[in-house]
């Protein structure tokens, strides 16, 4: 096993230092610091330490919610991601390995990646504000603590994401449980071992949390499905008929193309919920507890602010399935294919929509319409400047250190003006402002990747 996962580590390390250069993938971890570092700096200005510590905490959950789908990608991450990217994945055909070794391996190398990448940088750059502000806290817990939330919710999510391949019924009952249950969703969480070790740090509350997180996962590793191109599945042409119903002239079959690489691909339902539905849920009880501190803002404006930024994540979902080189023999340029991804988004973005009405008759809709401005500006913006920086190619850019640093310097100063602003009349000149700006952004962008050579994975 040993020998496998270093090579899988080393196989990561290649393929992304052969796209950025060793030296630019290297600083993304100094760049979590420095916004850790800032973020920590600040916000315990005006927010109780122990308060502060469980955000990080409940960041982190979130995180690992978000990322922990494998059981429903099993397909993808081998057939599409491993078969650009990893020769490894696919020795279980030549070698005496089994899918569910090679996958076990993947799962740790990840883990130990989200580990060196994420957690250690931002638990560093936390430690340091800190360590400035007088504020005495040990290193090594507040590592020990956020690892095991973050492995807690990533099991988790792994476990549901099992459960869907094999009964979809039983996996969205689970998660609309949850949802009918939602109120007890925080009380729960600062019970978890993880969250505990904190505060009362013991090997006892260690040894739970690897308890639930080996638990969860040995269940996903034994029960996972892996389906190889061998396995025929088939499928009516419907492609005119997503085109004539998806009438967009020109870029019509495109986006016909698009759906039905989400239709085909494992848990297309599943996609949604993990990646807008649930996230959305974590963040409006996240929020529920932490804009207490602000009292200038408006609870569901900053919602709809940071459902903006969740809904982005859709672009590198419709962006992870097809490669430009499919279209390079054809007389098509980059733009279009960029385009029709734009409008894809855009459909699939609309379900963003219902979630903030279904927000609103929670709270009322008298901020409904400068939440909705709020959200189709927030989500404009950051498909804007995630196009302009990494065109067709966000899931792998994004781990370029210096792509990365100006992806989140062009982001996080208009949400924090647009935070601060969401109880002023400016914010409606500024969300104009803001919309028209991501419409030039784009036209740039596009002449931009016309222009550029497609990079090749």
């Amino acid at each position: 096993m040993i020998e496998v996962l270093l090579n899988m580590i080393k196989e990561e390390w290649r393929m992304h230092s052969a796209l950025f250069g060793s030296v630019l993938f290297a600083i993304f971890p100094l760049i979590i610091f420095i916004f850790s570092f800032l973020f920590a700096f600040y916000a315990c200005n005006i927010i109780n330490v122990n308060q502060l510590l469980l955000v990080f905490h409940y960041i982190f959950i979130l995180m690992g919610l978000s990322v922990g789908a494998f059981g429903i990608l099993g397909r993808e991450v081998m057939n599409r991601r491993f078969g650009h990217a990893s020769l490894i994945a696919f020795s279980s055909r030549t070698l005496p390995l089994s899918e569910k070794f090679i996958f076990f391996n993947f799962f740790v190398k990840d883990l130990i990646y989200y580990l060196a990448l994420w957690i250690i940088p931002f638990v560093a750059g936390v430690y340091t504000a800190f360590s400035i502000k007088s504020i005495n806290i040990n290193f090594f817990v507040l590592l020990t603590s956020i690892f095991l939330s973050f492995l807690t919710s990533l099991s988790l999510s792994f476990f549901l994401s099992t459960i869907y391949v094999h009964s979809k019924r039983m996996a969205i009952a689970i998660v609309f449980s949850a949802v009918a249950f939602s109120k007890y969703i925080f009380p729960i969480l600062k019970m978890l071992p993880s969250i505990s070790f904190i505060f009362q740090p013991s090997l006892k509350n260690v040894f739970y949390s690897f308890l639930i997180s080996s638990t969860l996962s040995l269940f996903s590793i034994i029960f996972l499905k892996v389906d190889y191109p061998e396995r025929k599945k088939r499928h009516k042409n419907i492609l005119k008929l997503l085109e004539k119903i998806l009438n967009f002239g020109n870029y019509g079959y495109f986006i016909a193309k698009d759906f039905l690489d989400l239709n085909r691909s494992e848990g297309g339902l599943a996609k949604l919920i993990f990646s807008l539905i649930l996230p959305s849920l974590f963040l409006w009880f996240l929020l529920s507890y932490f804009l207490n501190f602000i009292p200038f803002s408006d609870f569901l404006t900053v919602f709809s602010i940071m459902l903006g930024i969740i809904s982005s994540s859709t672009y590198n979902w419709i962006t992870e399935f097809d490669l430009f080189s499919s279209y390079s023999f054809m007389p098509i340029k980059v733009s279009s294919i960029i385009k029709s991804k734009i409008i894809t988004y855009s459909i699939v973005n609309s379900f963003c929509i219902i979630i903030l009405f279904i927000s609103a008759t929670k709270i009322g809709f008298n901020t409904l319409f400068p939440s909705l401005l709020a959200f189709f500006g927030v989500s404009a913006y950051v498909l804007a400047i995630n196009i302009y920086l990494t065109g067709l190619h966000p899931n792998m850019l994004l781990y370029n250190g210096k792509i990365l640093l100006q992806f989140l310097f062009s982001i996080t100063p208009i949400l924090v003006l647009l935070i601060f602003l969401s109880k002023n009349n400016v914010f409606y000149f500024l969300i104009l402002f803001l919309l028209a700006f991501s419409y030039l952004i784009i036209r740039k962008s596009l002449e931009k990747w016309d222009q550029k050579d497609e990079i090749v994975f």
